[in-house]
């Protein structure tokens, strides 16, 4: 068992070094942001949201993942920069879907941002630090801490480079953010949330 642990070393460390998020190809490129709008359909489905804004939060999620991949294209950005600009379109066009379908920006933003969250450095963090205990007083043990660290520190700053792009947006339009849901009811997102569960509970019990 100790042998086959040995020989799978390479191969994980080869994993943990893999930068998924950089490539060349355009149909590469294409490939992940249809899986994008998939997953910003599943995290959609789960807030359960007005089917006139539902085909706009696929589509925002989609776009982030793309216009991320294309910045990612230059030497001049990084993931958290090119995560941060994505943010930010994402934030303009959640906006204008707003505006148009008289919803607020924040359950169609923020749901189509979810997939846009670095979720493999988060697991090979993890990873990385069990890998690191595994190896006491071994020459590669200084080299999962590393990898620890590096992760750690990738998925932190992608995260809130994502979040502070979609708050910049929220800041620049912060008044005409009141005026999108002009001529509907006020109401805030906690209570647009609670009625939406509410309804999902009404449908449930008529059905049975």
């Amino acid at each position: 068992m100790y042998n086959s642990q040995i020989t799978l070393n390479p191969q994980l460390q080869e994993w943990l070094h893999t930068d998924f998020f950089n490539t060349d190809s355009i149909e590469h490129i294409l490939f992940k942001t249809i899986f994008a709008m998939i997953a910003g359909f599943g995290f959609s489905y789960a807030f359960n949201p007005p089917k006139k804004i539902f085909i706009g939060i696929i589509c925002i999620a989609g776009l982030g993942y793309f216009v991320r991949s294309l910045f990612l294209q230059s030497p001049l950005f990084s993931l958290a920069g090119a995560s941060f600009c994505a943010a930010l379109c994402m934030g303009f066009t959640g906006m204008f879907i707003a505006k148009n379908t008289k919803m607020p920006a924040e359950i169609i933003v923020f749901p189509s941002l979810l997939p846009m969250f670095p979720g493999s450095y988060g697991y090979k963090s993890i990873l990385s630090i069990l890998v690191f205990t595994q190896h006491a007083n071994k020459p590669e043990q200084l080299n999962y801490l590393l990898m620890f660290f590096n992760n750690l520190t990738t998925m932190l700053s992608v995260s809130l480079s994502l979040v502070a792009g979609v708050l910049a947006t929220f800041v620049i339009f912060h008044e005409q953010s009141f005026m999108m849901t002009r001529g509907t009811r006020k109401q805030s997102i906690y209570k647009v949330l609670r009625e939406l569960k509410t309804q999902k509970n009404k449908n449930k019990l008529g059905r049975k």
